[in-house]
C-alpha cells in the first residue's frame, strides 16, 4: 500500500554513512538533543524564563507537543491567524503583539517542509524583547532560496525528528542567539515506561513497513499500527523532563543518508507535481521548486467529497491521510476567528512522496488520483 506513514525495514538497513544527528540539523551558538520535542520546548519557557506573566503567540492548527508543554509550564497561550497556506501574516501578528506587551515568544511552523517566511517577522519583532522560534519537524530537509537549510531565521529552532524519519524518538533545540545558551549537558536516559514507549514506537514502524509491502487494503493493520502509536504517545505527552535519545535513534541516524532521502523526496515531488492534472485535487502550495523537501503534499478537495476520495483511492491501494488529531486548537466558539485554519482541516489530504516510494508507485497513484 502507498501510505506516508514512516516506516523501517530492519533487514535491508541502508548504509552506514558515518554520520549523526549532526549531519541533520544546521551549525547553531548552542543545542540540546534529546528524547521528545516537547521537553525542549518546556525546557526553552524554563531557560527564557518564562512565567504566567508573559504570553507565547502560536496558530491554532499546531501539534499538541507544542501546545502541551506550553500550557503545563505555565505560560500563557494565544492563537494568531494564518492564511490560506498556513502562514502567518506578518501585520495582522503586529497589531496583535502591539495590543498585548506580554508576549515573549512566538513560534512560527514551516508547514509540511514549505518555507514560511521568517525574515518579515524577525524584521517586524526586531527590538521588542520577542523571540521566535522556528518549528522545523516538518521540514528537516528543506532550504531557503540560497540554499541554507530552514530555522537560521529564528532565534531558535526546533527539529523533532520522529515527525520525518523513521526512529523512534530524538529532537534537537538549537539557539541562534549567542546570549542565551541551550546546552543541556549530558543526559540520563528516560524514566520508567521510557523503554517501553520506544518499543511501542518500534512496534509502529513495523506495521507500517508490514501496510507499505501489502498488496491489499488492510485497515486491521491502520488500527494496529494506530494502537501501537498510542501507546508510545501516551507515555510521551505526560513526560517534559529531559532524556537521552534511545540508542536505537543514535544507531539509525548513522544508517540514514539525508542527501538521498532528500534526492528521493525531490524526484517524488516532480512526479507528482507534473502528473496530477486532476481538478478535484488543488495544492495548497501550487508552486513548488527542489529546495522543498516536503513530509508530505497537501492537496484541497470539496469537503464533502474528502472521505468518497479516500476511501476509493484506498480501494485501489492508495492511503492519503489527514492531520487534524492532535493539531486542532481552535478555541471552542471561535471558529470564525480562524476561518483559514477551519477550512484546511475540513478539506485536505495529504499525498505521500516519501524516499521508500518508487518512481512506478508515484506514477501508479498519480494517474489513480487523475481518474478520480
Amino acid at each position: 500500500m502507498i501510505h506516508l506513514l514512516r516506516q523501517f525495514d530492519p533487514t535491508t538497513p541502508p548504509p552506514e554513512t558515518g554520520g549523526g544527528v549532526e549531519q541533520w540539523t544546521p551549525r547553531c551558538s548552542s543545542s540540546c538533543f534529546a528524547s521528545t520535542g516537547r521537553s525542549l520546548v518546556a525546557f526553552l519557557v524554563d531557560t527564557l524564563g518564562l512565567s504566567s506573566d508573559h504570553t507565547c503567540l502560536i496558530p491554532a492548527y499546531v501539534p499538541e507537543g507544542v501546545v502541551q508543554p506550553l500550557r503545563m509550564s505555565g505560560i500563557r497561550v494565544d492563537f494568531y491567524r494564518v492564511d490560506h497556506r498556513l502562514f502567518a501574516d506578518p501585520e495582522r501578528l503586529s497589531r496583535q503583539v502591539e495590543k498585548d506587551p506580554s508576549v515573549r515568544l512566538v513560534v512560527l511552523i514551516h508547514p509540511f517542509g514549505f518555507e514560511q517566511p521568517v525574515r518579515p517577522i524577525r524584521d517586524m519583532l526586531s527590538g521588542r524583547g520577542i523571540a521566535i522560534l522556528e518549528d522545523c519537524a516538518q521540514a528537516l530537509l528543506s532550504r531557503t532560496e540560497d540554499g541554507t537549510t530552514l530555522g537560521q531565521e529564528g532565534d531558535f529552532s526546533l527539529f523533532s525528528l520522529n515527525k520525518f524519519l523513521p526512529v523512534p524518538d530524538g529532537a534537537v533545540l538549537q539557539s541562534h542567539c549567542r546570549g542565551t545558551s541551550v546546552d543541556c549537558g549530558q543526559l540520563a536516559r528516560g524514566p520508567e515506561g521510557w523503554r517501553e514507549s520506544i518499543l511501542a514506537y518500534e512496534e509502529h514502524l513495523r506495521l507500517n513497513h508490514a501496510l507499505l509491502t501489502s498488496t491489499s487494503p488492510d485497515r486491521r493493520l491502520l488500527e494496529e499500527t494506530g494502537e501501537a502509536y498510542e501507546r508510545y504517545y501516551s507515555f510521551v505527552n505526560r513526560e517534559l523532563g529531559l532524556s537521552a535519545p534511545s540508542d536505537v535513534t543514535l544507531d539509525r541516524l548513522r544508517r540514514l543518508a539525508p542527501g538521498a532521502m532528500a534526492e528521493a523526496r525531490r524526484r517524488n515531488c516532480a512526479l507528482l507535481y507534473a502528473g496530477l492534472k486532476q481538478t478535484t485535487f488543488r495544492f495548497v502550495y501550487p508552486q513548488w521548486d527542489d529546495r522543498t523537501v516536503p513530509m508530505a503534499v497537501p492537496v484541497r478537495v470539496r469537503p464533502e467529497e474528502r472521505e468518497r476520495i479516500a476511501d476509493r483511492l484506498f480501494e485501489r491501494n492508495i492511503l492519503l491521510s489527514t492531520l487534524v488529531d492532535k493539531w486542532n486548537f481552535i478555541p471552542p466558539g471561535r471558529e470564525s476567528a480562524f476561518p483559514a485554519e477551519s477550512e484546511f482541516m475540513a478539506s485536505h489530504l495529504l499525498v505521500p512522496v516519501n524516499e521508500f516510494l518508487s518512481s512506478e508507485e508515484m506514477e501508479y497513484m498519480v494517474a489513480t488520483m487523475n481518474q478520480i
